[in-house]
Parts: C-alpha cells; sequence; structure tokens
C-alpha cells in the first residue's frame, strides 16, 4: 500500500506528467545486437591505431618495382574467376560409364567383306583363268594318251592274230583270192570291217 501511496503523491504534486501517456521513450535501432560485434571490434582497432599513431606506415622492400607485376597478376586472377571453372560431366556419365568400359574392353570381331576388295577380285579372276587353262590341257593330254592306247592296242591285236585266221575272214567276205591282197591292204579292210571284239573273240 505505500508504494501505491507513493504514487499518488507524485500524481497529485504533478498532474500535468501524470496524465501522460506511460511508454518507453527509448528506442533500439534494427539491427542493434546484430552488428554489435563487429562495432565493437572496429572501436578497439581504431583505437589500438590511435595509440599507435606515431609509427606510421612500412612500404615493403622492392614494393614499387613490383607494383605492375602484382597488379596485372591480380586482373588477370580476377578474369579467370569470372570464367566457368572446373570440367563438366556429360549427362548421364556414370549410369553409362561401367557399359561404356565393358564395350570398349571386349575384343569385337570384325568381319572382312574380302569380296569388296578389289585385289581380291582380281586374284579370283587369275584363279579362274588358270584353273581352266589347266584343265583344259589335263583334258587334251589326257585324249591324246587315250588316242594313242587305243592305237597301239589295234596294232598290238594285229600282230596278234595270225595270217591264216584273217585269210579266212577276207575269204569268206568277198570269195577273193589271198594272192592279190598286199599286208598293208588287208590291215586297212580289217581295222575298217571288223570291230576289237570280233577279232580278240576269234583269237
Amino acid at each position: 500500500m505505500s508504494k501505491m501511496a507513493d504514487n499518488m503523491e507524485w500524481e497529485n504534486e504533478a498532474p500535468q506528467l501524470a496524465k501522460l501517456k506511460k511508454s518507453n521513450p527509448f528506442t533500439v535501432p534494427s539491427n542493434y545486437f546484430e552488428g554489435l560485434e563487429e562495432r565493437i571490434n572496429q572501436s578497439v582497432f581504431i583505437s589500438a591505431l590511435q595509440k599507435n599513431e606515431d609509427a606510421g606506415f612500412v612500404v615493403p622492400a622492392n614494393y614499387f618495382e613490383t607494383l605492375e607485376n602484382q597488379i596485372t597478376s591480380r586482373i588477370s586472377l580476377e578474369q579467370l574467376k569470372t570464367k566457368t571453372q572446373g570440367f563438366s560431366v556429360p549427362e548421364g556419365y556414370f549410369e553409362k560409364l561401367q557399359q561404356n568400359i565393358v564395350t570398349k574392353t571386349t575384343e569385337t570381331k570384325k568381319t572382312l567383306k574380302l569380296w569388296h576388295q578389289p585385289l581380291f577380285k582380281y586374284a579370283v579372276a587369275a584363279c579362274l583363268v588358270i584353273a581352266s587353262t589347266a584343265g583344259w590341257f589335263a583334258n587334251e593330254h589326257y585324249q591324246n594318251n587315250q588316242l594313242r592306247k587305243t592305237e597301239l592296242a589295234k596294232e598290238q591285236m594285229l600282230y596278234d592274230i595270225d595270217e591264216s585266221v584273217i585269210m579266212e575272214y577276207m575269204q569268206e567276205a568277198q570269195n577273193v583270192k589271198t594272192a592279190s591282197f598286199t599286208e598293208s591292204e588287208m590291215e586297212n579292210y580289217i581295222l575298217d570291217n571288223f570291230s576289237t571284239n570280233d577279232l580278240s573273240n576269234n583269237l
């Protein structure tokens, strides 16, 4: 109650002040507490600089000699940063990586179509010409051998036939005298009119 009585006393003594709206007259700036630490650090740094303001600034050795190179290197670094950095991976690269490795490492059998090669065509044509020529020569040689064998067989059969048998055949066929024929005429007559089977059967 004493506290309430004290309040009533000052209200009676200052009625104009009591009529004023009760509100806090002090306001905190926006983001005051968020930037408070940075402002404190800055004020500490500035106060430290103010204490050492007599020390001044020191230029590093060869500063002005290497200044141009430093500026150009920083400009080139900034230009590199503005460009796209790093490497880009194609879309779906890692999903297809194993399949691509397998297809590249396995041996692929390549079929070479020889018929489409011009050298192969000429070689086949040359082989066909050689084969046909060899066949023709072999056939001619075989036919010549067969003809010679038949001629030799005919001659041998004529030598094996007895002259009396030949004379009997000639007399039966034409009823002519044997004395009027020579040996060459008889051989030709037998070869023209009798087969080898007939002659061999009558031996």
